[in-house]
């Protein structure tokens, strides 16, 4: 059988599952996308509301993500990036200090650190990221691990090495922000890859929302003959003699091949044809839910940083606060503000399956806080909650993600899977793993 005889299931329309789509796509076979929700982008959704556009999870995308903006130039859309300006802020003992968040040498300047780790950051951790810069690949965390960086966390690695202050104003507000994380469980060697990666930082924004690139992917995929079915879950994918079966809440359908790309407690969950081996792999990864609040205000923030993120104990509830109108042009109304905020993960936690006013009352005062009159400037707000929103990269964790990949992708000979957890929690990750998954595929058929 060759790729222009396979039919192909994709279970999800996120990032991983568009990207498979799209290498199978390219090569001959007959592809179809399913999606429990209405829209297909996952937690790079973005939601329209009276004139507002927002993206309630991914915000920005790094520079350094070749397959993601390779793929947004092959899906016709590589014009919707633009350099966004970096521009955040640190809120540390009751004020803002502006930094280009995530870069070592940004930091280095800000007003946030005390002078005391600066001169530790300069002395000692800008050269441990040079000298270990051949280990530190956010597309490759197993490097990592082989380097020996993957056997404690982040957290206890820099009291010892730098300091407390290291791990409160730059690891936790980082990981809190970013990756729904705390540096008592993040590996060591994440947290160093991401600072290896900002050391030299550029963002892009997509105008129009962070949805461009899943609008750009579906659109390129209907229009080719695919099909998308949204609000249309899956709930088991089992193998067959000649292919898979792929079944829903009153409905089954036949297809040579399958690609389920979904969260890893889903995967497990829907994924029939995993080994046991697999099954207690994929069980094992940690996942916790995410949370945000988008308040719609009838005026701007006005205040000239994008992302505001918290140092611990200087908000009880609250991650970090994005200024929507200070990110890209076109997504909030003129004369009008817009702000996400992002709930600390037990926060999030607490509101799974809350309600917008739920959410509102345990955001926004810490919000009001940062911003002295904004509770008085909301017009609307909207809730948004992921059960499965964070993939958590443990210590020990990095070592074993080749086995992972290996056990996801070779329990069936037409079944495979995608997500960020087997690569890293990003974009750039889940589209890595989109792309490998559908090539491992095409491999066994070609």
């Amino acid at each position: 059988m060759s790729a222009r005889d396979l039919s192909v299931a994709v279970c999800g329309a996120g990032p991983a599952g568009l990207a498979a789509a799209l290498r199978l796509h390219s090569a001959g076979a007959s592809v179809t996308v399913f999606d429990a929700a209405p829209h297909a982008g996952g937690r790079t959704r973005t939601d329209a509301a009276d004139g507002w556009r927002i993206d309630p999870g991914v915000q920005l995308y790094s520079a350094s993500y070749a397959r993601f903006f390779g793929l947004l130039g092959a899906a016709g859309a590589g014009a919707l990036a633009e350099r966004s300006p970096g521009r955040d802020a640190l809120w540390r003992k009751g004020r803002a200090h502006e930094v280009v968040y995530g870069s070592p040498t940004s930091m280095l300047a800000s007003g946030a650190l005390p002078l005391q780790l600066k001169l530790r950051m300069g002395a000692q951790y800008l050269p441990y990221l040079q000298r270990h810069g051949g280990d530190l690949d956010l597309g490759a965390l197993e490097r990592a691990a082989a380097a020996g960086l993957d056997a404690e966390s982040i957290a206890a690695w820099g009291r010892r090495e730098l300091g407390r202050d290291f791990v409160d104003l730059l690891a936790a507000p980082l990981l809190a922000t970013l990756y729904g994380t705390l540096p008592d469980e993040a590996s060591a060697g994440f947290y160093h890859a991401l600072g290896r990666q900002g050391l030299n930082l550029e963002v892009r924004a997509l105008r129009g929302g962070a949805d461009g690139f899943c609008r750009a992917a579906a659109d390129r995929l209907r229009e080719a003959g695919a099909a998308l079915h949204l609000s249309t879950p899956v709930s088991e994918v089992h193998t067959a003699e000649d292919g898979v079966q792929v079944s829903g809440e009153g409905w089954n359908e036949r297809f040579g091949a399958a690609v389920v790309a979904l969260p890893a407690p889903e995967a497990h969950r829907v994924a029939k044809f995993l080994t046991p081996e697999a099954a207690k792999t994929l069980h094992g990864v940690s996942v916790r839910p995410a949370a945000s609040l988008a308040l719609l205000l009838d005026r701007p923030a006005g205040v000239r940083w994008f992302g505001l993120s918290f140092a611990p104990g200087e908000a009880r509830n609250v991650a970090a606060v994005c200024v929507q109108e200070n990110k890209v042009g076109g997504l909030v109304p003129p004369g009008k503000g817009l702000l996400v905020v992002f709930a600390l993960p037990d926060a999030a936690r607490r509101l799974l399956g809350a309600t917008a006013d739920d959410a509102l009352a345990l955001l926004l005062p810490d919000v009001a806080r940062a911003l002295p009159g904004v509770d008085r400037a909301v017009v609307g707000a909207r809730f948004y909650d992921w059960r499965d929103g964070w993939t958590i990269f443990s210590p020990g964790s990095l070592g074993r993600l080749p086995a992972l990949r290996s056990l996801a992708w070779d329990s069936a000979p037409r079944a495979v899977l995608a997500g960020d957890w087997m690569y890293a929690p990003t974009v750039e990750g889940a589209v890595t793993s989109g792309l490998a998954a559908a090539d491992r595929l095409l491999s066994r058929v070609a």
